[in-house]
């Protein structure tokens, strides 16, 4: 009984640490970086063009599904409201943050399929949050983290047919495959790929007339989607519109040797951006736990980069002295004999992605019963060197920036093999949520905390704050912490901060693209039915 009351205790508490996180970081993601100045989104813009006029095609690959999710939120929501390059950004990250958490709730399920304790559930959730390709995620305004948040749901089907032989999963994650690799043509090929490797078996468990019916269901609903897509786009997923067809600097093919070549010292002295674009292992580790391009929280533009509070400084002195703690910048002083460049945020980064590599590739190789889960990120990042290498089906490396090779293009097989790294490390080893806490710290660090008050920080915070969900609360705890001074919430009931229907960013008709509605609502009926329906079907 006592260990069943500690369990539960256990359990409510790892939950409310992974609910105060989860808002925290959405939070902080919000006040600190805006994701209309994340990359490509002027690129990605045009979807909306078209969804406010039809007749104006994209000229994108991309599936529609996911900027269709995104225009419709925002305009319910907020087309009405003037400031719009505010709302923009409020919009992409309420609806990023849903999206990821649909994803959680995909991977609780997928995990507690293989009898994991909710605690461990729970606070491996808790590492994702923090970990940095999972923030990225939540920033930008691009595809993939559609593809993260659906794949639990279709490895949970997939397993469940395992399971119960109960061909009725595989019916049900049918809506659910075909929303997921119409998204981009990339995520096309990992996932297909990847799921095709990994699930051989079940071929040979499917009659042979079940097999021919769901092979005919997913032809017509692929066939349907993408004809819808590309009518918008004028394109086809597979006519891909970046790397050499769009931009003459990535007309390139990798060389074979970026696939092993590596500096560490460089690596460690020199974590500058462009400066490791030869090393697709240098930009994996410096990206992994870091912002290697400068795109998010290095960005000059961004909030967490302004204010930085250096608690740790370095300074050059003639004789070897011990670090000194000075009481008035509250930072430690650590003297060197040379004044040369130092990178303490990207060497930290560089060393934490180097223990999450070593200790991820270890227990690949001790731990059989999840190793395909383990390994996922391999093939995601396989078939991104034979895309850089062969250039099929269009060149797409620029050797002057090795972009190409960012783990954001593969996330979600990489946060796929991370979930189950860290759930099977806190499963044989309790100790190692004291590392997790420890890592969340770290990250704080990383994003650029703590900060400095400073007035450049307290106008670009307040400014935000302002149209926060929790102004009134953040109000009070940033004028504790900055003492910024006392904003005017944003009241979307009594604004009068209101656009003449003539003067909006789009007009007052919602284009409707039927087939990807129907796909995002069957997609979600199958959610539905996996959470309440599962346990009807028994062996």
């Amino acid at each position: 009984m006592f260990m069943l009351q500690k369990q539960k205790l256990t359990d409510v508490l790892s939950f409310l640490i992974l609910l105060f996180s989860t808002i925290w970081l959405k939070e902080i993601n919000f006040l600190f970086y805006d994701s209309t100045e994340s990359p490509d989104f002027a690129e990605y813009f045009v979807y909306f063009d078209h969804f406010a006029n039809s007749t104006f095609k994209t000229g994108r690959e991309h599936g529609l599904m996911y900027y269709y999710i995104h225009y419709v939120n925002y305009f319910f929501q907020y087309n009405s409201f003037s400031n719009v390059e505010m709302f923009l950004h409020k919009s992409i990250q309420e609806v990023n943050f849903w999206i990821y958490v649909y994803g959680l709730l995909g991977y609780f399920f997928l995990l507690k399929q293989y009898k994991f304790k909710n605690s461990t559930i729970f606070t491996t959730f808790v590492f994702l949050n923090f970990f940095p390709v999972s923030i990225v995620l939540r920033l930008v305004f691009k595809p993939e983290i559609l593809a993260f948040a659906i794949l639990p749901w279709i490895l949970y089907c997939i397993e469940k047919f395992k399971e119960k032989n109960s061909i009725f999963f595989l019916y049900i994650l049918i809506p659910l495959f075909i929303s997921c690799i119409t998204l981009k043509g990339n995520i096309l090929a990992i996932i297909c790929i990847y799921l095709f490797i990994t699930n051989l078996s079940i071929f040979a468990r499917i009659t042979k007339m079940h097999l021919l019916i769901i092979l005919f269901l997913l032809s017509i609903s692929f066939l349907s989607l993408s004809y819808e897509n590309s009518s918008a786009n004028e394109k086809n997923i597979l006519d891909v519109q970046s790397g050499a067809t769009y931009r003459n600097n990535y007309d390139y093919k990798a060389p074979f040797n970026i696939i092993y070549k590596l500096n560490l010292y460089n690596l460690a002295t020199s974590p500058i951006k462009n400066y490791h674009a030869d090393s697709f292992i240098g930009i994996t580790l410096l990206e992994t736990s870091g912002d290697y391009f400068d795109l998010y929280w290095n960005n000059d533009n961004s909030g967490y980069s302004m204010s930085r509070n250096k608690i740790i400084r370095f300074e050059t002195s003639p004789e070897i002295k011990k670090p000194t703690y000075d009481r008035n910048t509250n930072s430690l002083i650590i003297f060197t004999q040379k004044n040369t460049d130092l990178y303490l945020k990207s060497s930290v980064g560089l060393l934490i992605s180097i223990i999450f590599y070593f200790f991820l590739l270890k227990k690949l190789r001790t731990n059989y019963d999840f190793r395909k889960y383990i390994s996922a990120f391999l093939f995601g990042a396989m078939l991104l060197l034979i895309h850089a290498i062969t250039g099929f089906p269009v060149n797409n490396f620029d050797p002057n920036v090795g972009d190409t090779f960012k783990p954001h293009y593969y996330s979600f097989l990489l946060l796929l093999s991370t979930i189950f790294f860290v759930a099977v490390c806190l499963k044989e080893n309790k100790k190692s949520s004291i590392y997790i806490f420890a890592y969340t710290f770290i990250i704080i660090f990383l994003l650029g905390f703590p900060k400095t008050a400073t007035q450049d920080l307290n106008q670009n915070i307040s400014y935000f704050i302002e149209y926060s969900d929790f102004c009134n609360l953040e109000n009070r705890i940033y004028d504790d912490i900055y003492g910024i001074e006392k904003v005017n919430c944003f009241d979307k009931k009594n604004t009068r901060d209101l656009l003449d229907s003539d003067d909006r960013l789009f007009d007052n008709s919602l284009l409707v693209k039927p087939i990807n509605l129907l796909f995002v609502f069957l997609s979600f009926i199958s959610s539905i039915f996996i959470v309440t329906g599962r346990r009807y079907f028994k062996k």
